[in-house]
């Protein structure tokens, strides 16, 4: 089998890279695989009016051959009639542009132990609002969110080596341990 049959085999696309993991995001800013179980979690910027985070779990490819609905959808929501969103995944949340904010920065599943109530959640922010929110998943379905706190310009996560939990803000400049 060549590489574009390959591709085929993955993502039922003739001539598509097998490099290829998934497709449909718009702008995922920040990804990360679950330490502990393997899913995939992705926060993708939406276009004007939803945000949206993606999971794909490991049980069930951890996103390998995925569409996440981009360009036919905007998180739940339809975007482009010309494009069909037939196969695609909805975000496992959404939150809209407004007071809640507009731009997502994705996160890391903690699995530290400075705070054990948040063990196995995923910990994401966003740019404009500065919330830094948790959501907790079983079996590929939401079971829990909290907002943390805010972060002005939050625009990453990272977990040390120790275990604990990290955020960036450019607003700031700052490294914070959460």
């Amino acid at each position: 089998a060549g590489r574009a049959e390959a591709a085929l085999d993955l993502l039922g696309v003739a001539g598509a890279h097998p490099e290829i993991w998934s497709v449909g995001v718009r702008n995922p800013w920040r990804f990360s695989f679950d330490s502990a179980n393997g899913d995939l979690w992705i926060g993708d910027v939406g276009q004007n009016e939803w945000e949206e985070i993606d999971l794909a779990t490991a049980a069930s490819g951890a996103g390998r051959g995925v569409n996440f609905g981009w360009s036919a959808m905007e998180g739940t929501h339809r975007r482009n009639d010309d494009q069909s969103p037939d196969g695609a995944t909805g975000p496992i949340y959404e939150y809209p542009h407004g007071d809640d904010g507009c731009s997502v920065s994705g996160g890391v599943v903690y699995h530290g132990s400075a705070v054990p109530s948040l063990e196995g959640w995923y910990v994401f922010g966003d740019y404009c609002s500065g919330y830094v929110t948790a959501l907790h998943a079983t079996d590929g379905t939401l079971d829990g969110n909290v907002q943390l706190g805010n972060i002005v310009n939050v625009v990453s996560f990272g977990i040390g080596p120790d275990g604990a939990l990290y955020a960036l803000s450019v607003g700031r400049g700052t490294l914070y341990r959460i």
